[in-house]
Order: C-alpha cells, then structure tokens, then sequence
C-alpha cells in the first residue's frame, strides 16, 4: 500500500494553524486534518494533529484524525474498530467534528481522536413527501443547489451556508425563519452510530429518549450518520425594512411580523452598535413571498456586492467612525437598494464573507436567548455591561425563535428572541480572560430575565451557569453515563461541564 503524503494545499492550511498556535503560545506536534484536497480516507491513523476551530484561538493537539466514508454504513465499518479499541481502553476518547464551526473545542478533543464526518455528504431528495435525506457532512452549501433545482429550500438551518448538517443538528440551530423552534423542529429521523457500534434509527416515535438527546447533543450521545428533514417551498422574497427604538422592539415585531395578517416567512433585527446611539436603535427587515413564486424553480444568486459588503463590515472594526457609517447605510441605504430576492439565494452565503483574517485579532460570537417580554430589560443591561467593559462589539442580529419541545437541552423553552453578538477580540490570553469576565455577567443578566445562553462559543460560562440556563443538563448527563459510561464520546464541552 502507498504511503499517504499530505498535499499543499493541506500543507499550507496546517502551517497557518500552525502560526496561530504559536502566536498563543502552543506547542504541539503538526499534521494534517483536511481531508477536502482528495476526498479520500487516507490509510492509516494521522497522529498528532493540530486543529483549530473558527475562534483561531483554540488550538489542540489531538491524537490523531479519523475520516469518515460517503455510506453511513461505510463510515460504521470504518469507526468500529476504533470504537471498540476505546471501550477496551487501548484507545482515548472520540469528538465528532464537522467544519469546526465552534469556538471552544466542542467538536475536539486534547489527546483525543477526532472523526471529521464531512466525506459523508450524500443527498437523496423525495419530493413527494417534502423530505431530504442528508449525510451528515453534507454542507449547507452543497445541500441549496440540490433543493433549489426542485423548487424547496432548507425550513430552518443558520442564516449561512458554511455549516455541516450534522454540526447544524448538533448544535440544533436556528436562522431567520420566522413562526419555527430550532432545526431539531423539522428532523423526521436521524440514523445514529452508538458507543457500542451500533447503528440505530432516531426518531419522535422510535428511540425518542436518544433522539431528544442527539439534537443539541453536541456529539457527546452518539455519531449522527444521516438525517431526514422537512422541506419548504422556494419563493421569491420581497424585502421590508422598518426602524424604531430598540426599546420598542418587541411591540414593533409583534405588529410587523406576528400579527394573523402577516405574510413574512423571514425576518431578522438589528441593534445599533453606532457609538451615538449604542443598542438605543433597531431595524427589523421582513421577507414576504410573491405568492406566484411559490414552489417554483428560481435561480439561485450569488451573494450580491460581498466585496462591498466585507468592505463595509471589516472597516467598522476599531473604527467609531466606520461604525456610524455601517448604521448610516443599513439603516438609510439599504432600503432603497435591496430587491426580491429567492428563499435559497437569502441562504446561500458564506459567513467567510465577514471574517475576520488578522493575525492579531478574532471575531467571537456569544448569543443569548431572552422571552420576549423582558427583552427590553435585557438591552439596558447589556448596553451597561459591554459599555463598561470596553470591550468592541461590532454587530447585534436578532431573531426569533419559537419553543422546543424536542431537544433535552433546549435553549428556548419557549419563544424567544435570540440575540447574535459578534466582538473583537485579541488573540491572547490576556484577552481572553476580560471577554470571560464579559460573557459570565451577560449570562447573569440573561438569566435574570428567565433567558438563557448559546453553549457553541468559548466555554466561558461557569458550571452552575450552565446548569441554571439548561435545567436539563443533569438528566443529560446522567443519561450519557448510562448509555456511554466510559465514555466513548468526549469533547471539550463535557470536559469542562460534566
């Protein structure tokens, strides 16, 4: 058999990694975890990797890579024996990893083995029942051309396409879809590969216990091979854009968009972070379909002016002036040059758009989900909190999220409003350490209005937080340890939590 040799281009990726580790401080042995170059599975373990999440400030030495096949039963095959080597104690512990999307080591492990899930990406689509069937891998991105062409379109996935499917259920997400709990909401069934090496059939009806613990499970329950989803008719999007206090945002989407006369099948909200009037001013933008659109085959843009767009965005970091322009414009400008466009074009962007590429400095998300009537309480506290803190906030998304009833750990136990903040911070440890102290009172001021926190950013929450935002956490945990005692399945999540 030949000897598998990395290419440049996983060369390169890596020796970038590399840099950022460094640059903290890491050390660690280097080698290769980007299996994109050929698709393949190379033979053999690759020990040693150095792997990063999208925080580049989450370096980890694991003990090695494991790639998955196209065929979930392939990918069950091919696992089995390290899970066995596992359970047997001739092995460590397994993360499950998709695109790494997390910013706190959640689909890694230090010392660990990862399984990168992304070869599996094969999509079946029955349009009679309004169902696709998605390997786990399969991205956002890959899964939109494949529904556009048939006229659907994702029900509830983020609002870019950059994610994997199973990172997406993992994390059981949520985008701009208005009148929808989070994606476990449209999960017909999933297929599952157990500690044991078992493959087993999840579903409302079938294994509801491990279903429920799967979705927002974070891969600590099992591998998730393939999911059946719910559908949604494509249509062209006429866009509404509407500006008012942010105080007064709750009565202005409840009369915009939840009203029984309202048509919006999207819409999300934006907080000002303009220096002049920092979280006193929103803007919600609505999406109404054109009713002939609906259900037809449409073209599927690329995402308009990005090159603008980036420009904008990146020039308001550490820049008040560019943070009153970037205002300026989506409050005035943007109303006048937006048009219709599809459901799936609104959906196909990369969140690449808006990174951040600096060696010094990262864009961190937290995001915290408050009832809607005590959003307001929560803004004013905020605005006090990151004010005092000094730390830069560069953008505050809001949307709205309907209650879960599937999900364990359930992050809206009923309908809230989820509030997306991304900051810049330095890559340092010093750095780090004042956006712990930032995030841990935010969450106390979350949970002080019967809201909760986002457990896919950097596990800066404390213990009893985690417990007081997610009462479900004990039960989940002590169904991991009945169900996977060893444990199989580890990341850095359980790690810190449990």
């Amino acid at each position: 058999m030949a000897r598998w040799r990395p290419t440049r281009r996983q060369v390169l990726t890596h020796g970038a990694t590399a840099a950022g580790a460094l640059a903290l401080g890491s050390a660690a042995t280097l080698a290769v975890s980007d299996w994109a170059a050929q698709g393949v599975i190379p033979p053999g373990p690759l020990p040693g990797a150095l792997l990063d999440d999208a925080s580049r400030i989450n370096p980890t030495a694991v003990r090695g890579v494991l790639f998955a096949a196209p065929a979930p039963d392939e990918t069950a095959r091919v696992v089995g024996p390290l899970l066995r080597r596992i359970a047997a104690g001739d092995d460590p512990a397994l993360a499950v990893a998709g695109v790494r999307h997390s910013m706190g080591g959640q689909s890694m492990l230090a010392g660990g083995w990862v399984l990168d899930t992304r070869p599996m990406n094969r999509i079946s689509l029955d349009s009679a029942a309004r169902v696709v069937r998605v390997g786990a891998g399969t991205t956002w991105r890959d899964l939109i051309p494949v529904l556009n062409a048939a006229g659907f379109s994702p029900k509830v996935m983020q609002s870019n396409h950059d994610f994997s499917v199973g990172g997406s259920l993992s994390v059981n997400c949520h985008g701009w879809h208005t009148g929808h709990p989070p994606i476990a909401s449209t999960v017909r069934g999933l297929r599952l590969l157990t500690a044991s090496g078992e493959v087993v059939n999840c579903g409302p009806g079938e294994n509801a216990e491990l279903f429920g613990l799967v979705l927002g499970g974070y891969g600590m329950f099992g591998v998730i091979l393939e999911a059946d989803l719910e559908v949604w008719p494509n249509a062209r999007y006429v866009p509404h854009f509407d500006s008012m206090p942010a105080l007064d945002y709750v009565e202005e989407f409840s009369r915009l968009v939840l009203a029984p006369d309202s048509t919006a099948e999207m819409a999300y909200g934006r907080l000002s972070v303009d220096p002049r009037n920092f979280l006193e001013e929103a803007l919600i933008v609505r999406f109404t379909p054109e009713p002939d659109t609906v259900g037809t085959v449409l073209p599927l843009a690329e995402p308009d002016a990005a090159s603008l767009q980036r420009a904008v965005f990146r020039n308001s970091a550490g820049s008040n002036l560019g943070k009153m322009l970037r205002w300026t414009l989506e409050r005035e400008a943007a109303p006048w040059l937006a048009g219709p466009l599809s459901r799936n074009s609104i959906q196909n962007q990369p969140a690449a758009v808006f990174a951040d590429h600096s060696e010094q400095t990262s864009d961190i998300l937290h995001e915290y989900f408050v009832p809607h009537t005590t959003l307001a309480k929560f803004i004013t506290a905020a605005r006090e909190i990151i004010q005092r803190s000094g730390q830069e906030l560069l953008n505050v998304t809001v949307r709205d999220v309907r209650r879960d009833t599937r999900s364990v750990l359930a992050y809206a136990r009923e309908d809230v409003f989820g509030l997306v903040m991304n900051f810049r911070q330095e890559r340092t440890a010093e750095a780090d350490g004042r956006m712990r102290a930032l995030t841990r009172e935010l969450i106390d001021a979350a949970l002080e209005v019967n809201g909760t926190f986002y457990l896919p950013y950097r596990l800066h929450a404390t213990r009893e937080q985690v417990r007081r935002a997610y009462p479900g956490w004990d039960a989940a945990m002590a169904a991991k340890s009945r169900i996977d005692p060893l444990p199989v399945f580890r990341n850095a999540l359980f790690d810190t939590y449990a």
